[in-house]
């Protein structure tokens, strides 16, 4: 029985997270399952699916990893171990490359650390292919993972793996748009266990301080950047920018309140 299976699922996991696994397994929608009889059944494959994924998930493998896609700016991302999650809090740095986008005009983008393609693919999706969009990554599973997505949308947007410049030139480019690795080495074991036990630590850690990557990139880098940065990271990686040339920084805030992204130009 359904009901009888979520009950048994209420034991070892959240219940929504349960009525959600079993949305997916048995390709119904939320309410459908909160709304289900007393008598309704799965079948043998529904129910055996359903034990294995409700035994991950108690296990803290994360829903988006469990079901295969994440929602992101209104569009559904796959995504697998090889990328990160997409978050709500990454659609700041869409939001803010949109702005720039508009008010300046600019054509060729940069995305370093493509993982699921979810910013490439989101600005290339909103702006119907007006843009002049190259991603990279030094995961070549993650490519492949950003180009399926890409086909899933039919829009325009070049993969190429490389590890940050070594394959692309960065003064090709109006700007450069990334949600690097930017947690310290030492805390990544510290975070919650569905991320440090399943998301890519390539994608992750940002070195004993955090900042390996922007100081990388930042030096060379011109034009514009928008980065996502960690909460408390504002004033460091401000700092860098200030020091490699670059100025009218900004920084923008999420929906939560904390400092998300970064802006500037040189």
């Amino acid at each position: 029985m359904l009901k009888g299976l979520l009950n048994w699922a209420r034991g070892r996991i959240d219940y929504l997270d349960a009525i959600l696994i079993m949305a997916f397994v048995t390709n119904r929608t939320k309410i459908n399952i909160m709304t289900a009889g007393d008598d309704e059944t799965l079948t043998e494959v529904e129910s055996a699916r359903f034990r294995v994924y409700v035994e991950q998930r108690a296990a803290h493998k994360p829903l988006a990893y469990i079901a295969g896609v994440r929602e992101f700016m209104g569009l559904d991302f796959e995504v697998n171990e090889h990328t990160l999650i997409p978050r709500p809090d990454t659609e700041t740095v869409v939001e803010a490359a949109l702005n720039i986008i508009k008010q300046t005009g600019v054509k060729r983008i940069l995305e370093i650390g493509a993982g699921s393609g979810c910013i490439s693919v989101s600005l290339a999706a909103i702006c119907l292919d007006d843009l002049d969009i190259t991603s990279t990554d030094i995961d070549v599973a993650a490519l492949e993972t950003a180009k399926r997505n890409a086909d899933r949308y039919s829009v325009s947007v070049r993969f190429i793996q490389s590890d940050l410049f070594s394959n692309v030139d960065p003064g090709m480019f109006d700007m450069i748009i990334s949600n690097p690795p930017y947690i310290p080495s030492d805390e990544i074991d510290l975070l919650a266990g569905s991320v440090a036990n399943y998301e890519p630590r390539l994608a992750l850690d940002g070195g004993a301080d955090g900042l390996n990557f922007y100081r990388a990139v930042t030096e060379m880098a011109s034009n514009y950047i928008v980065y996502e940065i960690g909460y408390n990271q504002a004033e460091d990686v401000r700092t860098i920018l200030l020091r490699n040339g670059f100025t009218d920084v900004k920084v923008i805030k999420d929906l939560a309140g904390h400092n998300r992204v970064i802006t500037a130009h040189k």
